[in-house]
């Protein structure tokens, strides 16, 4: 029987950072990846802040692919509202390669990583965890195992976890021979071309030649799938400039869970990343959140490693922790998207008018921060106070009963 201190379920950046840090300390990990290769099949838009870079020290050479400094958001009706422009709001990255890197470190730190192994069982066994994969048949152990296998996690479900709140569905593409400004993305509204998010075009190279298209959906607000939409953006006469032309070199698919779990650890165990929802609910963007928590995830780990002891109440902590840091944040996002989503076209194109004036677009780039998106909301609302008046009746209604 194969044994470890820590067995880790999903072989992306959030799994393989946590057995980096954690092999580094000197414990026996083992983390498990369902595909053949690390980092594929794509997934993610791959756009994010630089705090990334601030918590993963891996060669950035061949992951950041471009800079971002702002956006051009685009309303149902065709106005445009172009935001920032003054400095780097985000990073473009190749995803698979960002993988790649991080699971490359994970293994120079003794992490043994298996390949092409999908978890096939899982039960507690009094101390321990014990589980099959699907290359063997026997029963291995661990002290602790991490959940770090995505939206439609498992560990989650065999354990008796929550659910995430919502689970969007998303389609996308890398295309090329596009004739885009390399330092914005292109982002478009609307219940017609994405009900419940947004649909974007981030250009993955310097000349603006290349990009990342695609949209995310809601499920409970259109009867279509993410490719009937997909197909309707590449045909959108509004938006063919865009799209004449262009080649799709690679198709993207995948699901962004929102609403983080109110609880993320049992006895031996501990969930992380997507498998917790702990995702922006504003942008769908995971990577920057996920490894936030997964830091707290390994002080937790290493601290009930240390004192052999993998009881709830040991783990609980990691819970109290990650949610101190970014819990709030995240709660605040679930909150706007309430709003969003009860926002029709024309109230949607409301905003999009409101905003374009160069106070408010000025406070936009001082204040709009991808991670935390809730910084912009008070300085937003002290230059522009009545766009409160533009929110849905049904939400007023509700505020108003809850004061």
């Amino acid at each position: 029987m194969h044994e470890y201190d820590v067995a880790i379920v999903g072989g992306g950046p959030i799994g393989g950072f946590i057995a980096d840090k954690i092999s580094k300390k000197g414990f026996n990990v083992a983390l498990y990846e369902e595909h053949k290769n690390i980092g594929e099949p794509l997934k993610c838009a791959g756009l994010v802040s630089s705090r990334v870079f601030d918590i993963v020290d891996v060669k950035k050479e061949n992951i950041i692919q471009n800079s971002i400094k702002g956006a051009h958001i685009h309303s149902p009706s065709g106005q445009i509202l172009t935001i920032g422009g003054d400095k780097v709001h985000a990073l473009v990255i190749n995803r698979s390669m960002f993988d790649y890197e991080i699971i490359k470190q994970a293994m120079e730190s003794n992490t043994e990583v298996f390949l092409e192994n999908k978890i096939i069982s899982a039960k507690k066994s009094e101390d321990h965890i014990k589980f099959r994969t699907s290359k063997n048949n026997k029963n291995i152990r661990c002290k602790l195992l991490v959940g770090a296998d995505g939206p439609f996690s498992t560990i989650r479900k065999w354990f008796n976890f929550s659910e995430p709140t919502e689970i969007l569905k998303g389609i996308g593409a890398e295309i090329t021979n596009t004739n885009l400004d390399p330092n914005f993305v292109e982002i478009f509204l609307g219940r017609n071309v994405a009900p419940g998010f947004f649909a974007w075009i981030i250009p993955t190279n310097k000349s603006g030649t290349k990009a990342r298209t695609g949209l995310c959906i809601s499920p409970d607000m259109s009867n279509f799938t993410p490719k009937h939409f997909l197909l309707n953006l590449f045909k959108n006469k509004q938006f063919s400039d865009f799209f004449k032309n262009v080649e799709i070199t690679k198709r993207i698919g995948g699901a962004i869970p929102l609403g983080p779990l109110k609880k993320t650890y049992a006895d031996n165990m501990l969930l992380v990343g997507d498998a917790a929802a702990q995702v922006k609910p504003t942008s769908g963007g995971g990577i920057y959140t996920g490894l936030l928590c997964a830091s707290h995830c390994i002080t937790v780990a290493e601290a009930a490693l240390q004192k052999n002891n993998f009881s709830q109440q040991i783990l609980k902590k990691y819970q109290k922790m990650w949610s101190a840091d970014i819990g709030k944040e995240l709660n605040r996002g679930m909150r706007f998207r309430t709003i969003f989503k009860n926002l029709t076209d024309k109230q949607i194109d409301k905003y999009i008018e409101k905003f374009q004036n160069l106070k408010t677009i000025d406070i936009i780039s001082k204040y709009g921060d991808i991670d935390y998106p809730s910084k912009l909301a008070i300085p937003l609302l002290k230059t522009n106070p009545s766009i409160l008046k533009l929110l849905p009746k049904t939400l007023k209604k509700n505020k108003g009963r809850k004061n």
